[in-house]
This record gives C-alpha cells, sequence and structure tokens, in this order.
C-alpha cells in the first residue's frame, strides 16, 4: 500500500475517533466526514491520485480542530504541515455571532483553491443533508449563500470549483 494510502486509511480511522462521542444528527459522525468525502470524489477528486491525498486527507480531518482538543500542530505533527494548514484554513474563526466567525474564517479560506474546494465539499454534505432531514438548517444556508459565495467564488479557477458553485446553486433552486 503507498504511503499516501496509508495516511488517508489513518486519516479516517483518526477522524472517527477524534468524533467517537459525537453524532451528525442521529448519526455517527463519520457519517458526515464520509459524505465531504463523496462529494470531492463526485465531482472530481481522484481517490486514486497521490497530488490529491492532502486534501482528502484534510476531508476526513476538517472538524477536528473545531470539535475536538486537537490542534494545528498535533495535525502537523501527524499528517503534515500542507494538511494541516488545509484543515486550519477551513476551521471556524473566533467571532461573537456565526456571521462574524463565517466572515473571518472565508478570509482564511480564500488563500488556497484546495481549501475552498474542501469548504464547497463540506457545504454541499451539508446543504444534502439539512435537505432531506432538516429543513431549518437548508432555510440558514440558503439565507447563507449569497454571503458564503461573494466571500469565496472568485478565488476559484478550477473546473471541479466551478462545477461545485453551479451545483450548490441549484441544490438552492429546488
Amino acid at each position: 500500500m503507498n504511503n499516501w494510502k496509508q495516511q488517508f486509511e489513518r486519516a479516517r480511522l483518526f477522524a472517527i475517533k477524534a468524533h467517537s462521542e459525537q453524532y451528525y444528527g442521529e448519526k455517527p459522525y463519520e457519517y458526515h466526514l464520509q459524505a465531504v468525502i463523496n462529494v470531492l470524489i463526485r465531482f472530481g477528486t481522484r481517490i486514486d491520485c497521490e497530488t490529491n491525498a492532502p486534501l482528502l486527507v484534510a476531508a476526513w480531518l476538517h472538524d477536528t480542530l473545531e470539535d475536538t482538543s486537537l490542534d494545528k500542530e498535533g495535525i502537523a505533527r501527524e499528517f503534515g504541515v500542507e494538511v494541516a494548514e488545509l484543515v486550519w484554513l477551513v476551521t471556524d474563526a473566533q467571532g461573537r455571532n456565526r456571521k462574524e466567525r463565517k466572515a473571518a474564517t472565508y478570509l482564511k479560506t480564500k488563500q488556497s483553491e484546495k481549501a475552498i474546494i474542501l469548504k464547497l465539499a463540506d457545504r454541499i454534505a451539508n446543504v444534502e443533508e439539512s435537505l432531506q432531514n432538516s429543513p431549518g438548517l437548508f432555510q440558514m444556508y440558503m439565507k447563507e449563500q449569497q454571503f458564503f459565495s461573494d466571500s469565496l467564488r472568485a478565488e476559484t479557477k478550477s473546473k471541479q470549483a466551478e462545477k461545485m458553485w453551479n451545483y450548490l446553486d441549484n441544490l438552492f433552486l429546488s
């Protein structure tokens, strides 16, 4: 097994353990993490390509800084600086309320197209789930969509990101 495949599997197991006491609605938190991976794959992130390894590993770990006691340095030690940076770039910043936290987070996130793609995958997974199981959350995401898009969309140049943005926009038209 290649080193990056081992790292991917290690990140999966690490994230499952780190979030073991958490739930995503009524499902184990692993469900959400896998959904983010699935979105990335659905929109063209190849799982068999070593250059995608940091993004895929970061996808497993993307909520660890927000939801666990793990810090950026711990992620860097375990999974490398690039993965730690991606996780940090998508981690909610401090703020007095959700709007301030998101505004500060997006300032960080837009520094890297990979981080934006990860944030998009997370948002798509959340919106898809809320469409099925949480109308209140769906309404919240709908209200935030313009700000989310205005904050990050101009920083993306790839076809993958554009497909993801268009798909996300269309989710709100359903």
